[in-house]
């Protein structure tokens, strides 16, 4: 079990230089994240146990926190690496299964200056809307962005448990440019 361990937290640190935007990296010019979380492109692991195969939307693996998780992997890299138009509005879809109702858990959507943790974007999408424990929820929105995004600014998505005592799920995330 260490060696399994181990070996996953090499393959997730070595993932993490790359900083690629998706795993399905879709040529239409709009597409800044599509991942069934199958691969680990652009994510970087914040805690252990937040990759899991116990439910999947689609393939083997969603991301999850709750029930003592409290932060998921976290999606990082300069929106100019990962579009050409510096983005207005991002669509956002994707899958939640939550396993208590009501739960606490967010989708969190920033941007933040380079080489800085100063947030010009920050967004907590409650995850609790809708949804039906034990059930697989479609999650579509729209999140309009300042005027002062720029294009070396730093897209950072990531799953916060926020104290969530029982799991929440999420899987299939598609980030598109809405404009």
């Amino acid at each position: 079990m260490r060696t399994l361990t181990a070996s996953l937290a090499l393959l997730l640190t070595g993932l993490t230089l790359t900083n690629c935007g998706s795993d399905k990296k879709a040529d239409d010019g709009k597409t800044l994240i599509n991942t069934s979380f199958d691969e680990f492109q652009g994510w970087i692991d914040n805690s252990s146990g937040t990759l899991s195969n116990k439910v999947a939307h689609s393939g083997r693996y969603s991301i999850t926190v709750g029930g003592g998780k409290e932060y998921g992997l976290t999606f990082k890299s300069p929106l100019g690496q990962m579009i050409a138009a510096k983005p207005r509005k991002l669509a956002l879809e994707g899958w939640v299964r939550t396993e208590e109702a009501n739960t606490p858990a967010q989708l969190v959507v920033q941007v933040t200056k380079p080489g800085t943790d100063e947030k010009v974007f920050w967004k907590g999408i409650s995850l609790a809307e809708g949804t039906k424990p034990g059930e697989w929820t479609e999650l579509n929105m729209n999140l309009d962005l300042p005027d002062n995004v720029a294009s070396d600014q730093v897209l950072g998505v990531y799953l916060w448990g926020n104290n969530a005592g029982k799991p929440v799920y999420l899987d299939d995330l598609r980030i598109t440019n809405a404009d």
